[in-house]
């Protein structure tokens, strides 16, 4: 691999930009605060677009998987809360395996069932995404805090293209990301990591959340080292436009800070494809980062190998670019921000075919 840091060049598209939390916890469970409070926070303090409680199926004082009564109230403060075209809300609820991993089941639709990882039929990731597919409402799942902390994903199990197109990178646990990332996760399993999953041939998109406890989505990274948050590049604030966006790829995740990101190698936006270049042709890798504080690098990964490190100079905002020689088919790229606070922001990957 040869490459140049370089000015940038080329027009780019720049589609709305939403901020999501997609993962957290109630009182319902093993949170604080009630459901009501939960969405009022993420809308009136946090200021997000877009927010999913994601209570346990099997945790807490009483059960989501034994107590309807629970999903109901659940379901309730979902569309209380929800207004197209201003605050997006879904309904889901947390898959607690603790032999695959955690998942968290995200539904686009006002109704959806608890598929409980403690029930046989449902007990393992393809039986789960079966009975999603079996239900007709469009849904999605996302594993989190993958490469250790409370349990690592059980990557021996292909993520469903369809069904989970994307992953949860980062959260109050730290970064799944790789063994080199700032911020790592606590307990991790080597070999686990998010990268070694993209290692294997997996494709998916990165997102960012907070499965934040405190009653506080969209900003757990205030009370703790690491918080998380899904930016979705979506045109439309309304459930059709996430679950499009989610479905693309077109996202990124941050430890929490409102890191604004574009990244695109030749034609292919983050998350997207981009065709076998011609051998030896250069491909420009497009890179555009504006700070919640300085910036101290962007690093670019090279399927699984830091490939080059950028010096952003301590800029708060960061346009160049970078090219990729002799890239094959297989390979994939994705950036990761850097910033002096220790924020950080990672772009979905790029994959060629």
């Amino acid at each position: 691999m040869a490459g140049r840091d370089q000015p940038a060049r080329g027009r780019r598209v720049r589609p709305a930009h939403l901020w999501g939390d997609l993962h957290g916890h109630s009182n319902l469970s093993d949170g604080t605060g009630t459901p009501e409070d939960y969405f009022a926070y993420a809308r009136d303090v946090a200021g997000l677009d877009v927010a999913v409680l994601t209570d346990h199926d099997h945790w807490g004082m009483q059960h989501l998987d034994l107590h309807p009564a629970l999903w109901e109230r659940i379901g309730a403060s979902v569309r209380a809360a929800h207004v197209p075209g201003s605050f997006v809300t879904l309904l889901g609820y947390e898959w607690t395996s603790w032999i695959h991993g955690h998942r968290h089941v995200l539904y686009f639709e006002d109704r959806g069932e608890v598929f409980s990882s403690l029930d046989e039929a449902y007990e393992t990731p393809q039986a789960l995404w079966s009975a999603l597919r079996a239900s007709g409402v469009p849904a999605l799942t996302f594993a989190h805090h993958s490469a250790g902390g409370p349990i690592p994903t059980n990557w021996d199990i292909a993520p469903d293209p369809e069904l989970e197109p994307l992953t949860e990178v980062v959260s109050v646990h730290g970064s799944s990301e790789a063994l080199d990332s700032p911020g790592r996760i606590y307990s991790p399993v080597p070999g686990n990591f998010v990268r070694d999953a993209l290692d294997r041939g997996y494709r998916f998109g990165f997102v960012g959340s907070g499965d934040s406890h405190d009653g506080h989505p969209g900003l757990a990274h205030l009370a703790s080292p690491s918080g998380g948050l899904a930016a979705i590049l979506s045109e439309e604030v309304t459930r059709e436009g996430v679950l499009a966006a989610l479905r693309a790829r077109r996202t990124y995740a941050t430890s929490g800070q409102r890191i604004i990101l574009r990244a695109a190698l030749g034609e292919a936006r983050m998350g997207g494809t981009l065709a076998e270049p011609k051998a030896g042709e250069p491909t420009l890798l497009f890179v555009h980062a504006i700070g919640t504080a300085p910036l101290r690098a962007i690093h670019v990964v090279r399927s699984g190998t830091l490939a080059a490190e950028l010096d952003c100079g301590g800029a708060w905002d960061y346009t160049g670019g970078f090219d990729l020689l002799d890239l094959k088919r297989g390979e994939y790229v994705y950036v990761r921000v850097v910033q002096e606070d220790r924020g950080l922001a990672w772009s979905s990957p790029i994959y060629v075919e």
